[in-house]
């Protein structure tokens, strides 16, 4: 009696406990089409993406989950490079070992998926162009892996529900806007390319109506695109656009109040949780974003989901190695910190956009004096100028951001040397009169900033508000 009342306990233990495997941003880009030689080696040089490696590690991350041996596997977005047909070709292959291991996995298109106008293949120095897939071949292509009879469909977009686990219903959100793209290889007359994001007026009418019916039949509702919906810092809406959802806010609110209060998210390439709650506090809406799993820290989340309980608990855990490379996470912090001067480069081009049309002038008044200036005249000089007194601060808070967690990260250290920078590149451009535009810094120009600043490396949202949340980005546990 005493064997089969513990027997019963096990089995009861494993029917109520399920676990899913969260993965985004694989941009895998297939082996066929790689042909060594200046092409490759320059396109991957240039990328913090182990560009070159994604298959391998597609393979060894496929090794891994199967280990795991999750119930479901999700993967918000960007499955390919370019949206290569043998690219999402080559994704089915690594899908299909998951599957004949009785693993479920689950895609959602990225911006780089469909209608890609810059699909190539790499042939010793030169790119080639080659086939990209339209949103319905995307759909033929994983019939078996979301987009098949087991699932409900949205006319409107690729979005679709289904219950892999019985009693969670996943939701995977199309946010993407490829349907705009314009391919010369498709007769338009140039190439353009979207990356930016929003749902659909009637495909948000669709899965709030999902979401609705499912909760009302007693299902919890786990959801997953692949642009952010909700900021995962002050002013990201402003600064990123293109990485978030148009009317993310709004949109938010509907999803929540039609019983969604998990999304997993991917696209910005960092390992963050953002907590959106309701006015009163009664209601929140919890996203996770995923990083790239070719790009450190290889991060992919492994959930467990109790179904008496209605939660979920996600742990975080990274890829170290591939059989090929026993070095990768070594290799791919190297990558982060050696793209700090493109990031700088990135930064001095949108903020000379704003001031360096009156750079000049500028010049002239912090001479009336007589004083004696050097400031920056074109954005290059800008860059190199902040390279010279904030690489390590730009760095350390790059390295940060994508393991998540930024708080660990001795904040107050970053912010006084970012401090420290920006007074040695006055001091460097403006020597005489360095103590009176530190003082407009500090007191006029630095309250502006700080609040996005803390947010960033406190991994807080919404400071100094009452709707303020931080939360845990590698370890937590969220009601479904």
């Amino acid at each position: 009696m005493i064997l089969s009342t513990l027997l019963a306990l096990e089995t009861t233990g494993r029917t109520s406990l399920d676990r899913i495997v969260v993965i985004s941003d694989t941009h895998l880009l297939s082996p066929a089409l790689i042909q060594a030689g200046n092409a490759i080696d320059l396109a991957d040089a240039s990328e913090v993406k182990m560009m070159a490696q994604s298959d391998d590690i597609m393979a060894a991350i496929t090794d891994s989950i199967i280990a795991i041996k999750p119930s479901v596997v999700l993967i918000t977005g960007d499955l390919t490079h370019n949206g290569e047909l043998a690219s999402h070709q080559r994704m089915v292959y690594h899908l299909d070992r998951m599957a004949a291991n009785g693993i479920k996995p689950l895609v959602i298109p990225g911006n780089h998926d469909c209608n890609n106008p810059y699909s190539r293949r790499f042939e010793g120095d030169k790119s080639v162009p080659v086939a990209t897939v339209t949103r319905e071949e995307f759909a033929q292509i994983y019939s078996r892996y979301g987009y098949g009879a087991q699932s409900q469909r949205d006319p409107s977009s690729l979005s679709y529900c289904c219950e892999p686990v019985k009693g969670v219903v996943i939701i995977g959100i199309d946010s993407n806007m490829d349907e705009k793209n314009t391919l010369t290889s498709r007769g338009d007359s140039t190439n353009t390319y979207y990356n930016g994001g929003r749902i659909k007026p009637e495909t948000l009418q669709w899965v709030i109506e999902r979401a609705a019916e499912s909760r009302r039949q007693g299902k919890r509702v786990i959801a997953m695109m692949h642009h952010h919906l909700i900021q995962h810092f002050d002013q990201e809406e402003r600064l990123l656009a293109n990485y978030i959802i148009r009317d993310h806010d709004a949109t938010a609110r509907q999803l929540m109040e039609a019983g969604v209060h998990t999304i997993f998210t991917g696209h910005l390439h960092v390992t963050d949780a953002a907590t959106l709650y309701n006015t009163t506090h009664t209601d929140s809406l919890v996203e996770i974003a995923t990083g790239s799993l070719i790009c450190y820290p290889f991060a992919l989340r492994v959930c467990t989901l109790d179904k008496k309980r209605h939660t979920l608990g996600v742990q975080t855990r990274w890829l170290t190695a591939t059989a090929s490379n026993p070095e990768l996470r070594e290799q791919g912090r190297a990558r982060i910190i050696n793209a700090t001067p493109g990031i700088a480069a990135m930064i001095a081009g949108k903020a000379w956009d704003k001031v360096g049309s009156h750079m000049g002038q500028l010049k002239r008044m912090l001479e009336v004096g007589g004083g004696k200036t050097s400031l920056p005249e074109t954005p290059q000089q800008a860059s190199q100028l902040a390279l010279r007194h904030l690489k390590e601060v730009l760095s350390r808070t790059m390295l940060a951001v994508v393991e998540g967690n930024e708080q660990e990260k001795d904040v107050e250290d970053i912010i006084n040397k970012g401090k420290q920078g920006i007074r040695a590149m006055i001091e460097e451009v403006a020597p005489e009169q360095a103590d009176a535009l530190w003082e407009f810094f500090l007191n006029d120009v630095y309250p502006q900033l700080e609040p996005m600043v803390r947010s960033i490396l406190e991994d807080r949202n919404a400071v100094n508000t009452p709707s303020e949340s931080r939360t845990d980005d590698l370890n937590l546990t969220l009601r479904l």
